[in-house]
């Protein structure tokens, strides 16, 4: 079933010239201000693909959703209490919440088109998401218990993707082929009103796009540094108004889907340097200090970092056993109280990532 999906798929992508292949190896999503708690991915190791959490260095590896269909795209809330994820068990990608140890899965959408790439909200009370329920990939927003009716809030004919509330939550960054079939970066307002400002100007794709904590830097995914037919993507990042845009990685593999630290130090993400279905790595924010986090024969894919917010001192740890209650870790100097939404990773690229290896 799932290949019959994704081969569907790629054909709509094809027609649609949205950067070749879209890669579901990439999401949106958000990593919000506070300390690093643990790190929330998909991966085959199990014969289909899971979320799992691990922690920041890699320890402790826990499959949180548990059923024999494809689950992926995790995405913490702000508080670090909720993920948000794309789920086929259903027949149809739907996105859907659960608690932080895997507990209350519930669906939030409900039609017969994909949607997919869920971002929370910086104040928890929207997500937003990519979706083909109007015949094109756009992005809307919903509720964030799935009530009520979402709101377009692109209306192109090219597809958009990888949405990502600003750190204020005034803006959405987001990647689309709106001036250039191979990918770029723009910001619009949250609501959808005025005119997208487009960041990256280049004739490679540049693509989802990440918000620092601060807000002050957006991490993104480039193959302008090679021919765009090899499909290697390496990490850049630049200032949020697209100045600076600095190189972070550089090998012959492919890295993408990079991904913040709560805290702004480091950045996740995907390479497949070490093994060709890809591997979860972590790095300083400058790109120095490269370790792999994730060591098996199967693909893991799409890591977000969950945030422990401070309160009054304490930062909330929520356990992954489902049958223990959250448990609280006392942080020298407290954390960050705001929960700010960051960023996302998402898009698409040239090279088949998700389901590729699949029969």
């Amino acid at each position: 079933m799932a290949r019959v999906l994704l081969v569907f798929f790629l054909a709509l992508v094809f027609a649609g010239a949205v950067f070749g292949l879209v890669s579901l190896a990439e999401h949106a999503g958000a990593a919000f201000p506070g300390g690093n708690g643990r790190i929330a991915f998909s991966t085959y190791r199990d014969g289909n693909f899971e979320v799992y959490t691990m922690q920041a260095n890699g320890a402790s590896p826990t499959n949180v959703t548990n059923n024999a269909l494809t689950d992926g795209y995790p995405d913490w809330s702000a508080d670090g209490r909720k993920i948000a994820f794309l789920s086929e068990r259903d027949g149809n990608y739907e996105i859907y919440k659960m608690d932080a140890n895997g507990g209350n899965q519930t669906r939030l959408t409900n039609n017969a088109a994909w949607d997919w790439m869920p971002s929370w909200s910086p104040d928890g009370t929207k997500i937003v998401f990519v979706s083909l329920r109007d015949g094109n990939f756009e992005i809307y927003v919903m509720n964030a218990d799935g009530t009520g009716t979402p709101t377009r809030l692109t209306t192109n004919e090219v597809s958009d993707f990888s949405p990502a509330w600003s750190p204020n939550g005034t803006k959405i960054a987001f990647s689309s082929a709106l001036d250039h079939a191979a990918g770029e970066i723009y910001v619009m307002n949250a609501d959808g009103s005025g005119t997208p400002t487009r960041l990256t100007t280049n004739e490679a794709a540049d693509v989802s796009p990440d918000w620092s904590p601060d807000g002050t830097k957006i991490a993104f995914q480039s193959d302008r540094h090679v021919d765009p037919e090899v499909g290697d993507y390496e990490i850049y990042k630049m200032d949020a108004n697209g100045g600076n845009q600095t190189q972070l990685t550089n090998n012959a593999a492919s890295d993408d889907s990079a991904r913040w630290s709560p805290d702004g130090t480091k950045i996740v993400f995907r390479s497949d340097r070490d093994h060709a279905k890809g591997e979860i790595y972590v790095m300083n924010a400058d790109g120095t200090g490269v370790t792999r986090l994730t060591i098996n024969i199967e693909q893991d894919d799409v890591p977000d970092w969950q945030p422990l917010v401070s309160v009054g001192g304490l930062a909330e740890l929520p356990e992954v056993s489902a049958s223990s209650p959250p448990s609280y870790a006392t942080l020298a100097g407290g954390l960050a109280a705001a929960a700010l939404a960051i960023a996302a990773a998402g898009g698409w690229y040239a090279r088949r990532r998700w389901l590729r290896h699949r029969a």
